[in-house]
């Protein structure tokens, strides 16, 4: 007499084939939304690389499209390395927050504990900005987010222009610092990140490369992420383009912990991923910490190096960068564990967020509709 299958049996079957057709159903419908920003992406041929990556709860997928120094090439793949600009400044909180955590300082400590008595004294932010004050765009100090702002500056170098952001530079911008208007108010800072930078220096008294491979990239098991690349990594550099134009890598001297970071697409997502699935309780503090919003009493909101937004009625998590040649973007919705990070070695104009905000989009739609 035949055995049937049981009941069990069928079931268990029945979940597998509609696990393997969600699985299925994810890789087509990200390679089709990754292809349709290539296209729109690489039909100007001012644009040359371009790698897309994709979070989906346990699934990722990578994309890889064009060349390192021309659109044809190709070559772009899970090696290449991409600058982030001030997508590092998230790598910077997390640093932050794990300082913290490590009882190694508070963030409501003042900036003034870690500067030298002649450039404190008689100033009256001397008893305001406390460190999270730099974290968050809230001290009200000068933003140098722009190389015009530099270009009446004795010294300055068109082809070095943040060269200028030595220790003893910025320690004299501060004192001729007065008054701080916009204090308490979000003003985006490269200096005040590139001071936090310093000061978690001093607290530790390691460089921000030292902290960036204990806080970071070690606990992350990263490959591929740098402050400087050595001449055995830059054979993997997608090469910065303005136009037709190859740009150098920026140089941020001191400013390093706002804007210095150059990684691969794999690296990216998996920083990205242990936001959404932190691998123990020290993470998931830390992360609580970066993604909690820090201005209660105010309209913005702001998380330790995050921007936070709404996108259809949902919490997101948002922050772009750019350099001389290099564009970057990505986004993370905790609720459903949900990411996207786009790398360009050319300037996008900020398409690459609007392909990321149209990514999220769609997924918190589909999402939202199956729950």
């Amino acid at each position: 007499m035949k055995r049937g299958v049981s009941n069990h049996s069928k079931l268990s079957f029945s979940i597998i084939l509609l696990i393997m057709g969600y699985f299925s159903c994810f890789s087509q419908n990200m390679k089709v939304f990754a292809d349709s920003i290539s296209n729109d992406f690489l039909n100007d041929n001012k644009n040359y690389g371009l790698a897309v990556g994709i979070l989906d709860e346990e699934n990722k997928k990578m994309y890889y499209y064009g060349g390192k120094t021309c659109t044809d090439g190709n070559d772009i793949d899970s090696l290449s390395i991409f600058e982030i600009g001030s997508v590092t400044k998230l790598y910077t909180g997390y640093i932050f927050a794990a300082l913290e955590k490590d009882r190694k300082l508070s963030r409501y400590n003042l900036v003034s504990k870690y500067l030298p008595s002649t450039i404190t004294k008689n100033k009256n932010w001397a008893d305001k900005i406390r460190l999270i004050d730099l974290a968050t765009h809230t001290s009200g100090l000068p933003g140098f987010d722009s190389t015009r702002e530099l270009q009446t500056i004795d010294g300055f170098d068109e082809n070095d222009p943040f060269g200028l952001f030595t220790n003893t530079f910025m320690l004299n911008i501060l004192k001729e610092t007065d008054s701080i208007l916009n204090y308490g108010k979000v003003v985006y800072s490269n200096f005040g990140i590139g001071l936090l930078g310093l000061s978690l220096e001093q607290i530790t008294n390691q460089s921000f490369d030292e902290l960036l491979i204990r806080y970071i990239i070690n606990p992350f098991h990263l490959k591929s992420t740098y402050s400087h690349l050595d001449e055995k990594n830059i054979i993997n550099l997608a090469i910065p383009h303005r136009g037709k134009e190859a740009k150098p890598l920026i140089q941020l001297a001191k400013l390093e912990a706002s804007g210095i970071l150059k990684t691969s697409l794999p690296d990216l997502l998996t920083f990205l991923e242990h936001h959404l699935y932190p691998e123990n309780t020290q993470q998931n503090e830390i992360v609580a910490s970066v993604l909690e919003n820090q201005l209660k009493e105010s309209d913005t909101r702001v998380g330790i190096g995050w921007g936070i937004h709404t996108i259809l009625g949902e919490t997101v998590y948002f922050h772009n960068g750019g350099t001389y040649g290099s564009s970057s973007v990505v986004i993370i919705v905790p609720k459903f564990k949900i990411g996207i990070a786009i790398l360009a070695n050319s300037i996008d104009g900020g398409k690459l967020t609007s392909y990321a905000i149209s990514f999220v989009e769609k997924m918190i739609k589909e999402k939202s509709k199956n729950r």
